[in-house]
Formats: structure tokens, C-alpha cells, sequence
């Protein structure tokens, strides 16, 4: 069954109204999924799961601190425990009940935080392309990439093409929905990432969790849990997603997508969104208050 094309973008004010932190609003009633995206991008990575969803469920794709049409932050805070703060902030705001969190990669980090702050309260934990003992060359090369992007683009087409250069695996068509919310038109005509460059420096070490840390936060985690990884992926080592899923996750299991690297969603998007599809609709029904 296909799902209502309904969709809204509102802002939540959070941290006594210092921030607003957007977020996008498809469906009216079902198990809340909550769609937590990757450093550098935007809710609109999420646009083909939410379009293609059926209509069980409601989606709240919301653009991190310094993404998107959220609020910057003058002091550069982009750790990943105070962007989970943000989310519990705005899911307090809109009275979600029991969410699936789905995160990629920062995104999966700002996830299993705050299914540690949610504690009982959280119905499924999905973390694509996310673990312990990420390849530190990698990461850097994700913050290199961000600080490299041109300030400004010509069109729409081109920031697609500039992506395409970089994920010759990615779906064409997830890479344009990407686009068409990271960007904003300047006045004279151009186009500019909507992104705080700052979201690319390193974060102290003592605001992330360590590695004994994030393995210990994975054995707490008592909701229904899937790992999703790319098969090409050069962050998560298929190892550390196998002790993941079958070994700390209490509820864990494990799906690995074929033709994608670390960019799951946009290098292929039909394989990740049955795979999401999936898992949704193995867990509990869960119900949210209707706004």
C-alpha cells in the first residue's frame, strides 16, 4: 500500500530558543520513525525511504545543528551527544511516543545516544554504516571532503554532477533529492550549500563516546536493533557489524546491501528501503500521538 503524499517542514526551537532545528514531517499517524542523516548532509538523504514507505508509518527527518535549514552554532558544537540533546528536545516538543530511531553514520551516533536517554521508550534502533572502531583515515577524508566543497554551484545539475564525481555508486535520482534540500539560491542566482563548514572539525574527544564506550551503550540497547552495512563500505568493517548485530546488540541482527558503499541510501536506495521496509513492519506496533 502506498503511503499519503503528505509532508510538512517545521521548525523546533530547542535549547531555551537558542536553536531551531528543522525537521520534515511526512505521514499523519503510525509508528514514528525518526531519520537522523550524516555529517555534511541533510534530511533530504531520507527523501526516497519516505516516498516509497507505506502507510503505517510516519517519518520525522530532521536536519542536525549546522545542517540544512537548522540552525548554526556560533561556537562550533557539533558533537555528537549534543546533537542528541537537540533530537530529545524535539521530539519532547511534538510528543512522539516511542520512536524507531534510524541513524547513518553521525547520525547513528546521535541515534544510539539517544536511545540511551530514552532508555524503554524507544520501539527500534537502526544503525546504517555506524559502529565502534570506524577507520580513522576515512573519517578524516569524509571532514576533508566537506571543507573542500565550492561555496557556490551553478545550478542544481552541477552540485548532482560534483556528487556523482565522488559516489560513482549512487543512485542519480537519490543524489538530485539530496540536492534539492541541501542547497539554497543566493540572490544572484547561484546556489549554496546549506551547511556550517564548522561540522567538519574535530570534535573533543572528551564529547564523543570512546570505543569500550560505544560498545558497552550497544550492549545496553534493549529495543529491536538491525545494522545495516554497506557492502563496499571502507567505515564498517563487515567484522565489527557481525559482533554488532550478533554479539552486544541484545535484540541485534544484521543486513548487509549490495552495490553501496558507506553512502547506503543514495548507492542503492530499492535494496536499502526494503530493507528498512522490512524491519518496520517485524517490530511491535507502536503508535504516536497524532499532531
Amino acid at each position: 500500500m502506498k503511503r499519503p503524499l503528505f509532508m510538512q517542514r517545521r521548525n523546533v526551537r530547542v535549547r531555551n530558543g537558542r536553536f531551531e532545528i528543522s525537521v520534515e514531517d511526512s505521514g499523519s499517524i503510525g509508528t514514528p520513525c525518526v531519520l537522523l542523516h550524516g555529517r555534511g548532509e541533510c534530511s533530504g538523504v531520507w527523501r526516497a525511504l519516505t516516498e516509497d514507505a507505506s502507510a503505517d508509518h510516519r517519518f520525522l527527518s530532521i536536519d542536525l545543528r549546522g545542517h540544512g535549514d537548522s540552525s548554526w552554532d556560533p561556537s562550533g558544537d557539533y558533537g555528537s551527544r549534543t546533537l542528541a540533546g537537540d533530537v530529545l528536545e524535539v521530539l519532547l516538543a511534538l510528543n512522539i511516543r516511542k520512536p524507531v530511531l534510524i541513524g547513518h553514520s553521525l547520525g547513528g551516533s546521535v541515534a544510539l545516544q539517544l536511545t540511551g536517554m530514552l532508555e524503554q521508550f524507544t520501539s527500534g534502533l537502526v544503525l546504517v554504516d555506524f559502529g565502534p572502531e570506524s577507520d580513522v583515515t576515512v573519517s578524516q577524508k569524509v571532514r576533508s571532503e566537506i571543507r573542500d566543497t565550492p561555496s557556490r554551484f551553478a545550478s542544481i545539475d552541477e552540485y548532482v554532477s560534483w556528487l556523482l564525481d565522488r559516489r560513482p555508486l549512487a543512485d542519480g535520482r537519490a543524489l538530485r533529492n539530496l540536492a534539492l534540500h541541501a542547497l539554497r539560491r543566493t540572490q544572484m542566482g547561484a546556489y549554496e550549500p546549506k551547511l556550517d563548514r564548522h561540522v567538519a572539525d574535530d570534535t573533543p574527544l572528551s564529547q564523543e563516546p570512546r570505543e569500550e564506550q560505544c560498545w558497552q551503550m550497544l550492549r545496553s540497547v534493549q529495543c529491536p536493533s538491525l545494522v545495516v552495512r554497506g557492502v563496499g563500505s571502507a567505515v564498517l568493517k563487515p567484522q565489527v557489524a557481525l559482533r554488532m548485530a550478533h554479539h552486544a546488540l541484545p535484540k541485534g541482527r544484521l543486513a548487509t546491501i549490495s552495490r553501496a558503499g558507506h553512502a547506503v541510501m543514495t548507492d542503492n536506495p530499492e535494496e536499502f528501503n526494503r530493507t528498512i521496509k522490512t524491519f518496520l513492519a517485524s517490530l511491535p506496533h507502536a503508535t504516536s500521538a497524532a499532531q
